[in-house]
């Protein structure tokens, strides 16, 4: 019923409603935004990878979190290899699926996921950052090309070497009384 209501009433909003409405919306925006990226286990299957990242959401939903962007983990080969320890023994991984979601909530709430990725067995490492709401902006490097020498191969320039000649003896006094003075 209060849905309908809100339906109607937005549907019925002059210009000063909607900045109003817009107005409710920006007070969210003055949480801080953060960032996590994470690496799931590649010893979790396929469906598995899904269910972690589910439960990274649960989490957020739980602390009323906006979620501004994300990206479904993706297998990768890692850089180097990473061991940690579980049930008694050493797990060694060379690749795993890297995930990342951005979102926005209040700085209370990022200690409480901040344990819930240290606890996960099924999160391997994780990053979590403050970050901005707005996407960074790249430049492009502009890229020069000529078809000047299109078609040609470019060749070593070619020296003539030189020849020695014969310097008289007067030259040689000269030349070195020039550089020792």
């Amino acid at each position: 019923m209060a849905e309908e209501l809100r339906a109607e009433a937005l549907t019925q909003a002059t210009p000063a409603d909607a900045k109003a409405v817009a107005g409710e919306a920006n007070e969210q925006d003055t949480r801080p935004v953060y960032e996590v990226g994470f690496h799931v286990v590649p010893t979790v299957e396929e469906a598995g990878v899904g269910d972690a990242v589910e439960n990274i959401r649960a989490e957020l939903a739980k602390s009323n979190a906006e979620i501004i962007k994300e990206q479904f983990p993706q297998k990768i080969t890692l850089a180097y290899t990473i061991e940690r320890r579980a049930a008694g023994k050493r797990e060694k991984f060379n690749e795993s699926y890297f995930g990342f979601i951005k979102f926005a909530v209040e700085r209370e709430a990022v200690a409480g996921l901040e344990a819930f990725l240290r606890s996960a067995n099924e999160i391997l490492r994780y990053l979590l950052i403050e970050t901005t709401r707005e996407e960074p902006v790249t430049t492009r490097r502009a890229v020069y090309s000529s078809n000047r020498l299109e078609g040609e191969t470019i060749k070593k320039p070619v020296s003539t070497p030189e020849t020695p000649s014969e310097v008289s003896e007067e030259e040689l006094t000269k030349s070195i009384d020039a550089l020792v003075n």
